[in-house]
């Protein structure tokens, strides 16, 4: 009796999930680099800012999420953004109206990518 073979073809839909991660994922490193090289600086303004108790117990800069909502002004056109990520920082929230300056680094000719200096 003959051995059937067993396919090792990935589905698409799980093949286009995985692409897609990777290059977004490949997006988010490259452009944080470019910025780090090639970015230019301009004081922005945070108008929001969030952040959330993960886990006391875990590793240095890994204890809390942050989300920040900033704009900035780069050759005359406001820019917004949006930031997530992991640190240990815990400043008070923001209150209604309240707003604190922050350094953004952008690229001069795609204002679009842009983040807080710090993260790059």
């Amino acid at each position: 009796m003959a051995k059937k073979k067993k396919s090792n073809n990935i589905p698409l839909p799980i093949l286009i999930i995985i692409c897609a991660v990777l290059l977004y994922a490949t997006y988010t490193s490259i452009s944080t680099l470019v910025l780090a090289i090639w970015g230019e600086s301009v004081m922005g303004t945070v108008d929001s800012y969030g952040s959330r108790l993960d886990d006391s117990k875990a590793e240095p800069n890994r204890s809390r999420t942050v989300s920040k909502g900033y704009w900035f002004v780069a050759n005359g056109k406001e820019y917004r953004g949006h930031v997530m990520y992991k640190s240990d920082e815990a400043w008070p929230g923001l209150k209604e109206g309240e707003t604190r300056s922050e350094r953004i680094r952008y690229l001069s000719v795609f204002p679009y990518i842009n983040k807080p200096a710090m993260l790059c």
